[in-house]
């Protein structure tokens, strides 16, 4: 029965990794069959998962959707979007036809030499209706109506009645300072860059909210996967254990060798414990980025264990450039550049002189009676022409020249800062892409380490066997195996996050996640 145990137990820690559990099941069931039953296992402490609550099972994608769905990022990015779009149709009120009429009333008494005149009223109402057009001139359409009651001169004691109507068409245009369709349609330009700079800037925070998820999804996975190493760690320690007990009682094997195993079983418990702690503490995380709720019973996490090697694509300088292409900091950058260029066009067009012409014609008619003037009015007995010429220029205007100095070292200063972002996007896709090898290089070395650990395990465990070495070697040994684990777990959750660096400097990163904003 020693035999079978002995030779159970060094299958079971020669074996891959991947089959450890399932030998070790197998083990058990033999020694339990033979022992006459396996000892209790040692109960689980609950004291973690009853406030933490059961952990949660859920995947990447949910938990993307969750983030692109409650991210204040996002939100913000959406609003501004939708006030840059408001803002652009505010621009559109330079089509609109105004309609503006006033009405005005004065009325005086005045005293010549010690004789008092008669009040003099006048009442005046003026209807406009007028619209710009993309030349920057205005088409008027003006009618108006006075009606005046002064003192006749000649007697006193009466009042001579007037009425004035008029009705008139007239246009003036900008020759200089404030002419040309580019200059009337300026606003709504710089709104709809905006616009697209909002679009780009809801964009980047997708990308790095995206981003920012995936690599907290990859924290939990390694700390969910080093609690899964270090307790397989265990599962072979407690069996190594049972079987130093069973040698004890049988004489073949010291009890000296107990306290090696029972040593590291309570290293290994401990281990897991400050294991799951720290998986608590990534799943907190990220539900803190996806906007998850976090309170009591709703803590834990758990998602897929599922570590796979990557595909390694690209060349550095094609992945730098088309990082270039699809930055959406440079597109801002971009954006913001054309809107200084606009303002600095709109600026120097201050430094016209303002030359206005301006004409206005059409019918008037007067009398005494309102029927009878607005007959005259109706019947063009009377037109009335008026042009005018305006010239007004300001000698220096170094509040202008000084404004567009202002702009033109504005955007000098963002050549600057796209140069240096440039740089930054460079730099980051170099470390990504090295960290990336880096890691390829170590999950190769860290399997040929498993391997040869298991090759260790199984030479040591018939020395052991032969009574040529100790239980401590073997642990030793087993110690090594779960090292190499843990390195090749970390160097693929590296490889993962170093990919996910790089997909976010390309803007892939959320077509590969299946992710779309809107």
């Amino acid at each position: 029965m020693r035999l079978c145990t002995g030779l159970a137990l060094a299958a079971l820690l020669a074996s891959p990794a991947t089959a450890q559990a399932d030998l070790l099941s197998h083990a058990l069931g033999q020694a339990g069959d033979s022992a006459g039953g396996a000892p209790p296992p040692t109960p689980h402490d609950p004291d973690l998962t009853a406030w933490a609550g059961p952990a949660q099972p859920i995947t990447l994608p949910d938990l993307l959707q969750h983030a692109v769905k409650s991210a204040p990022a996002l939100a913000s990015a959406r609003l501004d979007i939708a006030i840059a779009e408001a803002q652009i149709e505010q621009t559109y009120a330079r089509d609109d036809w105004q309609i503006r009429a006033e009405l005005t009333a004065r009325s005086s008494q005045g005293n010549i030499s010690g004789i008092t005149l008669n009040r003099s009223t006048q009442v005046s109402l003026v209807a406009d209706v007028f619209r710009t057009f993309s030349t920057g001139g205005t088409l008027n359409f003006r009618a108006g109506s006075t009606f005046s009651r002064n003192p006749d001169f000649r007697d006193n004691t009466q009042s001579i009645n007037n009425w004035a109507d008029n009705v008139s068409v007239g246009y003036s245009q900008p020759l200089l300072r404030g002419r040309g369709r580019w200059l009337w349609d300026a606003q709504e330009r710089r709104a709809t860059l905006s616009r697209d700079a909002a679009v780009l800037a809801r964009r980047l925070a997708a990308i790095q909210a995206v981003q920012t998820v995936v690599s907290a999804y990859w924290d939990l996975v390694l700390a969910e996967r080093q609690v899964a190493i270090t307790q397989q760690s265990l599962d072979l320690a407690k069996e190594r254990l049972r079987i130093t007990t069973l040698g004890n009682e049988g004489g073949k094997i010291p009890r000296s060798e107990i306290p090696a195993v029972q040593q590291i079983i309570a290293t290994r418990e401990e281990d897991v414990l400050s294991g799951e702690l720290l998986v608590l503490d990534r799943s907190i995380a990220l539900r803190r980025a996806t906007g998850m709720p976090i309170g009591a019973g709703a803590l834990g996490l758990r998602v897929p264990i599922d570590l796979v090697e990557l595909a390694v694509n690209g060349d550095i300088g094609d992945l730098t450039e088309r990082a270039y292409q699809a930055s959406p900091e440079l597109a801002q950058l971009a954006a913001n550049d054309k809107i200084t260029a606009l303002d600095i066009e709109v600026t120097e067009n201050g430094l016209l002189p303002r030359l206005d012409a301006a004409l206005s014609l059409g019918p008037n008619g007067q009398d005494e009676k309102f029927g009878t003037a607005l007959k005259e009015m109706a019947t063009f007995k009377a037109i009335a022409v008026q042009g005018s010429l305006l010239f007004e220029h300001s000698i220096g205007q170094e509040n202008v020249r000084g404004q567009a100095r202002a702009l033109r070292a504005q955007r000098q200063k963002l050549e600057v800062t796209a140069f240096d972002l440039r740089a930054q996007i460079a730099q980051t896709m170099a470390r990504a892409v090295a960290q990336r090898e880096v890691a390829r290089r170590r999950v190769t070395l860290s399997q040929r380490a498993i391997e040869l650990a298991n090759e260790n395990i199984k030479i040591e465990t018939d020395r052991f066997n032969l009574g040529k070495s100790t239980n401590f070697d073997v642990l030793n040994r087993l110690e090594e195996l779960r090292q190499a684990e843990l390195r090749k777990t970390s160097a693929l959750i590296d490889w993962h996050k170093a990919e996910a660096v790089v997909q976010a400097l390309t803007g892939d990163i959320l077509p590969a996640y299946g992710v779309t904003v809107q």
